[in-house]
């Protein structure tokens, strides 16, 4: 946790606010804040604890299970991940846990408690839907959570878990009572820089939990069709990007993920682009493989290793999922780290909570689900295209007609396919954690059975490999078929609140979950 609160030190500093973060503690603690902290430096705060974990461990462990990233076979930092080997009492759970009860949640309850007593409803409304966010990420990963008895401090120091469902109407209510008050916000003096999503601007802010509510009731589309329509009907949904963008290639001041694995560790080769993004992208000749992986310096011709001639380069070649001590991936001379893309990662890469992108395509799958073909094709051409925007690339011929990308309108169930293989590609480097979601959520991109390269061959693709299936992990300690669907409950609480429910297995699905 040491990092972590270095890291909040360093990026309050770059946004020349002091820092508010408090020490780590377990949810069953009863964190100390000084009595001097302003709204604004409480905001600020929260929203930085919010990022902080985020874009760094949840980003991480979205991306090695979305395969968005693999691990780098002669190296094994992150091979628990990608072998699906957690146990409970793995820091990636813990810290996540405290980082947003004892950090982020607590913070923004400070603000909405002092903005109403001063009546500054543009942090109390920026802070409703921040604490609407946490929670929500909270119940996606871990699906029973503290949600009634949570942030009572020692009024209850064994708070119990709530049901899902319960948890989610709690948020909508929350983002329902954020969205009303956006005329009183309005009025108020701009938050400006204190704000690190959107400035102070308000309308983005209602528009964010207008978008956020969507993704909830997306859970449970036939109970919730009719709010859901209304949404759609009203538009009045994200169209830029919620996301923090103020890091420098500086110590504790870039980007979390690039922080803690490309500054802090004593090997930057750990995080590998995974075969099956790489392996999907270069099968539709998509220019974003080079914004996702970097060139290798050799590759593999009629078995052999060479250098990668000039009128070849750039080449991509992703690592398959779970490599790590095994054959023939463990024998360095067969597959060296030079043949193996390492994952793009940037000190400026910003924190996305919600894209627009995402917008788009969560109003694609909506109209597809709704049946209503000529809105679910034009929410999702303008979400690939904007996609592909982000990375500097015209996305325009991929969703034309004969275009890779090209909407598939046959059934509902093509265009989810044709929305969702998307939307998984396009997470890539940004919100991976979604692409992980969503796979649990519809599944898609299905699981296969067989890995991308061919192991008998060296060198060459699996013929039996389908093109934008998620391929099996090599390493995995699941049974054949199982994958991971959700965070377990962090040894922090298990061993100290009774009410914590027993440890739900990380392969067993979420009552959602397809």
């Amino acid at each position: 946790m040491k990092k972590i609160i270095n890291y909040c030190l360093g990026l309050f500093l770059l946004a020349t606010v002091p820092s508010a973060c408090t020490s780590y503690l377990d949810i069953n603690s009863d964190p100390n804040y000084p009595a001097s902290a302003s709204t604004p430096l409480l905001f600020s705060s929260g929203t930085t604890w919010s990022a902080a974990i985020l874009g760094g461990d949840i980003q991480l462990v979205g991306a090695y299970w979305a395969q968005h990233y693999a691990q780098n076979n002669t190296s094994q930092q992150y091979t628990t991940i990608d072998q699906y080997n957690l146990a409970n009492s793995n820091t990636y759970f813990s810290r996540y846990w405290s980082s947003i009860y004892t950090g982020a949640l607590p913070d923004l309850k400070l603000v909405i408690s002092q903005s109403e007593t001063d009546g500054t409803w543009n942090y109390w409304l920026a802070a409703k839907v921040m604490t609407a966010f946490d929670f929500n990420m909270l119940v996606s990963l871990f699906e029973k959570v503290p949600f009634k008895d949570a942030l009572k401090g020692s009024d209850n120091i064994t708070p119990a878990y709530d049901e899902s469902k319960t948890v989610d109407a709690g948020i909508i209510a929350l983002l329902d009572e954020a969205i009303a008050k956006k005329g009183d916000a309005s009025s108020l003096v701009s938050m400006g820089s204190k704000d690190m999503v959107f400035a102070g601007n308000i309308t983005k802010w209602v528009q964010f939990a207008k978008t956020l509510k969507l993704k909830i009731l997306m859970r449970d589309f036939t109970t919730n069709q009719t709010a859901i329509q209304a949404l759609l009907t009203e538009g009045d949904l994200l169209t830029s990007d919620a996301k923090l963008t103020n890091f420098t290639d500086q110590e504790n001041k870039s980007n979390p993920l690039f922080e803690n694995d490309r500054r802090k560790l004593n090997s930057t080769t750990n995080i590998r682009a995974s075969a099956t993004l790489i392996t999907f992208l270069k099968a539709n000749k998509d220019p974003r493989v080079a914004a996702f992986a970097e060139p290798t310096t050799q590759m593999f011709v009629n078995g052999a290793i060479v250098n990668v001639p000039a009128n070849l380069a750039p080449n991509y070649r992703g690592m398959d999922q779970g490599t790590y001590g095994k054959d023939p991936f463990n024998v360095t001379a067969n597959f060296p780290t030079t043949v193996h893309s390492r994952a793009v990662l940037a000190a400026t890469d910003p924190v996305y909570l919600m894209s627009a992108v995402e917008s788009y395509f969560l109003q694609a799958e909506a109209w597809a689900r709704i049946g209503n073909t000529a809105n679910a094709k034009t929410a999702y051409d303008t979400a690939v295209k904007a996609a592909f925007s982000r990375w500097s690339f015209d996305g325009s011929s991929f969703v034309a007609t004969g275009g890779a990308y090209e909407f598939n309108a046959t059934s509902t169930a093509t265009m989810l396919n044709s929305i969702l293989m998307q939307k998984w590609a396009s997470s890539a480097r940004t919100d991976s954690w979604n692409a992980f979601f969503d796979i649990c959520r519809t599944g898609i991109p299905a699981l296969g059975t067989q890995t991308v390269s061919d192991l008998t061959s060296l060198g060459n693709q699996n013929p039996n490999y389908v093109v934008g299936t998620l391929a099996p992990s090599l390493g995995s300690v699941l049974l054949s078929g199982q994958f991971p669907h959700r965070f377990l409950f962090p040894k922090t609480s298990s061993d100290y609140n009774p009410n914590a429910p027993a440890i739900i297995p990380i392969y067993q699905k979420m009552w959602w979950h397809k």
